[in-house]
Parts: C-alpha cells; structure tokens; sequence
C-alpha cells in the first residue's frame, strides 16, 4: 500500500492558538507535547520545517508516530519509542528534544497552518476528498487509484481498519 500512497500527517487535531499565541490542546499539555515530538521529528528530518506542511517526511516519521499513538500518546515514552523505531536515522533523539524546547512555537504554527478546517479528527482526506468512514481508509485508496493495485489492496473482504472514533472539538 505504501506504493500508491502520498501520505501527510499533521500532529495538530483540535489544537487552539490562544491570542497570547500559546497553544492549548484538545486532551491537555501531553497531547501538544507529544504533538510536537511527532512535528519535530517531520521537520528534523529534513532539516526544513515545510515538510510538516508538505508532508515529505511523514512516511519516513510514521514508525515513531505509530509507536506514540500505540502508547496513547504519552510524552513519557517519546524517547523510548524515537530509539526503538528510529534507529536507522542520523537524527538523534536530543534533536527532537531540544527542538521541542526550543522551537515549539514554530512547530505548532506550522502545523495549525497544514491543517485544514475540519468538524471532527481524523480528518482524512482521499484525492481531496473527506473520507466520512476512516474505517474504510484501505478501501477509498484502493478504489482511488487508477494504476495496477498492489497485492494489498485485495487482502481485506471489506476494506476496513479497526474502528476508530472520531473526536469531535
């Protein structure tokens, strides 16, 4: 699947600037910590901090990502989960670190510009389209697109992911 998809991951959801300019997240401090950790690694990877706008660096994140979203998003574990899936980088984790201390504004600005208004999170979009049921992301994908599918697109009867709950802000 990862061969047909342009994937683009903003670490942002419900989030609000507040008119100091400070952030507030949706489920508190630990969810825009562990926002930033997840933004930080994005833009570290490429060393340009557009790439959590363009997504660039969003497939190259995800094993970290997915670690943190398995753990419940808990900050606790972003050097645990950075070293355990992102070995195979030059990055260390003390970059992460210190861009979450350093440049957390930025970040969290770059991200609140890449997201799109939306009602609910996820909000997923196939080909610019709002997928409704996020549960049915392998399927939208494989129906999308236009080439050969690859041998994932025919492994699921239905299509579906494990039931994901959209939050609403």
């Amino acid at each position: 699947m990862v061969a047909i998809i342009d994937l683009k991951l903003v670490a942002y959801g419900n989030t609000q600037q507040n008119r100091d300019g400070s952030f507030t997240c949706q489920h508190g401090a630990g969810e825009c910590e562990t926002d930033a950790m997840e933004l930080c690694t994005q833009y570290k990877l490429s060393g340009d901090i557009s790439s959590i706008s363009s997504g660039d660096t969003s497939l190259a994140a995800w094993p970290f990502i997915l670690c943190m979203e398995e753990a419940d998003g808990s900050p606790a574990m972003g050097q645990s989960c950075y070293e355990k899936n992102m070995n195979a980088t030059a990055l260390p984790w003390s970059t992460i670190s210190a861009c979450v201390a350093d440049e957390y504004e930025a970040v969290q600005t770059a991200a609140m510009k890449a997201t799109p208004n939306h009602e609910y999170v996820p909000w997923v979009l196939v080909d610019g389209e709002l997928l409704e049921n996020t549960n049915m992301l392998e399927k939208a994908i494989c129906d999308a697109y236009t080439g050969v599918p690859p041998a994932s697109c025919g492994v699921r009867s239905n299509g579906a992911l494990p039931e994901v709950e959209p939050c609403f802000a």
